[in-house]
């Protein structure tokens, strides 16, 4: 029996990368969410417009409520773009970075640091190719770009196959802006 072919990337993330993986992480994984999000600040909004055009009495309660609920958008995108900026300072955004895939395993390396040991598929917990790069995330938190670009066009269709078949529903699909291709 063969081995499967080990496909092997080097590339570096650039901080508008990184920047967009965490939108889409904070605002776009979860779709549901993101709906919720949005219809909690219309709803936080409404209350603030009764509460001030319309002169709609509230409890300290309601009007603390509406409080909390508009500011917490502000407060996601600051959080995003706090840890955009402490990228873009950090040695992180300079260093050069691999991924190797194979049927069996995924790797990841970060240059200058411990060499990191393979994983088994089944320790990611969804990967989501996006229409720049994939994201491969190890648990709800820890996430690994891999930017197309770093990726040769006819490679392309064999790692998103190795990814649908080892993570199954834990695979998606969300290239905005695109035509899906299988």
């Amino acid at each position: 029996m063969a081995a499967s072919p080990t496909y092997t990337y080097t590339f570096k993330v650039e901080p508008e990368m990184f920047r967009r993986a965490l939108y889409f992480n904070t605002f776009g994984k979860q779709r549901i969410q993101s709906v919720i999000i949005a219809a909690m600040a219309v709803m936080g909004v409404g209350m603030l417009l009764a509460n001030l055009v319309f002169h709609v009495e509230m409890t300290s309660v309601m009007q603390l409520c509406y409080i909390v609920i508009i500011a917490a958008v502000p407060l996601l995108l600051f959080s995003c773009e706090h840890s955009y900026r402490d990228y873009k300072k950090s040695p992180l955004a300079d260093a050069v970075r691999s991924v190797s895939i194979n049927e069996d395993w995924l790797k990841f390396k970060v240059a200058g640091g411990a060499d990191s040991e393979k994983i088994e598929w089944r320790q990611v917990s969804a990967v989501f190719e996006l229409a720049e790069f994939f994201i491969i995330y190890r648990d709800a938190n820890l996430m690994v770009l891999l930017p197309k670009s770093a990726v040769a066009a006819d490679e392309l269709p064999k790692i998103r196959a190795v990814m649908r078949h080892n993570l199954g529903r834990g695979f998606h699909l969300r290239r905005i802006g695109q035509v899906a291709a299988a």
